[in-house]
C-alpha cells in the first residue's frame, strides 16, 4: 500500500476520534501533551505532523533561517518582543521523552553534547533522540 493511502486512512480515522483520543494521539507524535484547543485545532496539529512524517517537514536548516527572520520582526512574534538567550558553555539542557530523561550540554563554539556525543544543532540533537525531525529549540523548550 502506497504511504499517500496510508495517510488519507489515517487522516480519515483521525476524523472520527474523540476529544480523548485526539489529546492521545497529539502526545503520541508530538512527544508531550496539548493544551487546552478545539477538536478542530487538535486535528489540523495531527494531521499536520501525519503529513510531516510521511512526505517530510522542514530541514534544520531552512527553519533556522525562517527563526532568524522571526527573531527579527518584533511583529512575527505576537507574545511579545523576542529575546535571545546566549548560549553559554556548559548550561545543561533536560528533556524526558518517551520516560526517559535525556542531559544536554552546551559545548565550546555552539556545539551540543549528549552522552558524550557532539551535535552542531539542537535540532540533530532532538532527531537523535526521538527519530523524527524536530525544531531543537522547541523540543527542549527553550525558545521564547
Amino acid at each position: 500500500m502506497q504511504s499517500e493511502e496510508l495517510l488519507r486512512q489515517q487522516v480519515d480515522a483521525i476524523n472520527h476520534k474523540n476529544m480523548k483520543e485526539l489529546y492521545d494521539k497529539f502526545k503520541e507524535l508530538y512527544g508531550f501533551e496539548s493544551g487546552v484547543t478545539t477538536p478542530r485545532s487538535l486535528r489540523k496539529r495531527i494531521i499536520y505532523r501525519l503529513q510531516e512524517i510521511y512526505f517530510g517537514g522542514v530541514e534544520s536548516v531552512d527553519m533556522g533561517i525562517l527563526d532568524e527572520i522571526a527573531d527579527k520582526d518584533p511583529l512575527a512574534n505576537l507574545r511579545g518582543v523576542a529575546t535571545r538567550r546566549a548560549k553559554v558553555c556548559g548550561t545543561k539542557l533536560f528533556r524526558v521523552w518517551k520516560g526517559k530523561k535525556y542531559e544536554v550540554t552546551v559545548g565550546a563554539h555552539g556545539k551540543y553534547i549528549l552522552n558524550g556525543e557532539e551535535f552542531k544543532s539542537l535540532s540533530v540533537v532532538a532527531r537523535r533522540i526521538t527519530g523524527t525531525k524536530w525544531n531543537g529549540k522547541t523540543f527542549f523548550g527553550v525558545k521564547s
